[in-house]
């Protein structure tokens, strides 16, 4: 692809993993999976579907901007790439890329090649540098971004060949990380504060009543504002729970944590 544009649509990887957990707690609700992920890419951001605000246009307008730190809208989402991957963590569900992308231009223009350290992701800048982290097995390794991308549901990052390889992912496909930026870019403010809506699940069901049990249960909490989410994975729908809303990622966090000790794989999602 050009230089500019903003990556590959879709991408030939294993399946996303979604956990089964066994019945547990009042009313054998079915807890979250273990994804302990903040999907800091996906809430960043439909912007345009959610009423969240549109970050301000760089000095001189988005046209003076680097093609890649450009909004750009993928399958009816816009994505706005952030000015800095300074103090940058997330979590959430990688994949990986190899060989039908060998030698064809990435989002910055460079030419991929799957044997190189180097990662896609959604919002950050190009050529920013992550230490990326296997959760299941304790391995990590460091990439550099030149790609956008994975525009999968739920994946926040996509490895090259090498990458994956290096964190023991490359036969499995796809596994759970942790990302955490080297470095950054100079003057950038923190990624904590970006604009919501954000929720956080705290159940995921394929009995749509158990789902609506849990929703009327976190209501009486004072999570006015929860909802019930359903995807069909694999061929089964899943019903989930989201606990919300709350208006920037730094709030999201915090409801986390205080649900956390009840429903303890809590994870913080965005639209």
């Amino acid at each position: 692809m050009a230089t500019g544009r903003p990556g590959r649509h879709f991408r030939k990887t294993s399946p996303e993993a979604v956990p089964r957990n066994p019945l547990s707690g009042p009313g054998s609700l079915l807890r979250a999976g273990p994804l302990r992920l903040f999907l800091l890419g996906l809430v960043a951001l439909a912007l345009a579907g959610c009423g969240a605000k549109t970050p301000a246009p760089p000095p001189g307008g988005w046209s003076k901007a680097p093609a890649t730190q450009r909004p750009y809208t993928i399958k009816g989402k816009t994505y706005h790439p952030i000015p800095s991957a300074d103090g940058y963590v997330e979590e959430g569900v990688a994949s990986w890329y190899g060989r039908d992308f060998h030698g064809k231009p990435t989002s910055c223009g460079e030419i991929y090649d799957m044997h190189k350290l180097t990662a896609a992701h959604k919002i950050l800048p190009m050529h920013t540098t992550l230490k990326v982290t296997n959760l299941d097995n304790g391995r990590s390794v460091t990439v550099r971004v030149n790609d956008r991308g994975p525009f999968v549901s739920g994946r926040v990052i996509d490895m090259s060949f090498a990458g994956a390889k290096a964190l023991d992912m490359h036969v499995k496909g796809t596994t759970r990380v942790r990302l955490e930026s080297v470095g950054g870019i100079p003057g950038a403010t923190s990624a904590r504060d970006l604009p919501g809506p954000f929720y956080v699940q705290i159940g995921a069901f394929v009995n749509e009543r158990n789902a609506q049990r849990l929703l009327t249960v976190i209501k009486r909490a004072g999570y006015h504002n929860s909802r019930i989410h359903s995807k069909d994975v694999g061929g089964e729908r899943f019903f989930r729970v989201h606990a919300g809303t709350f208006a920037t990622l730094s709030e999201a966090e915090r409801a986390r944590s205080r649900l956390s000790g009840e429903y303890r794989d809590a994870f913080v999602i965005g639209e």
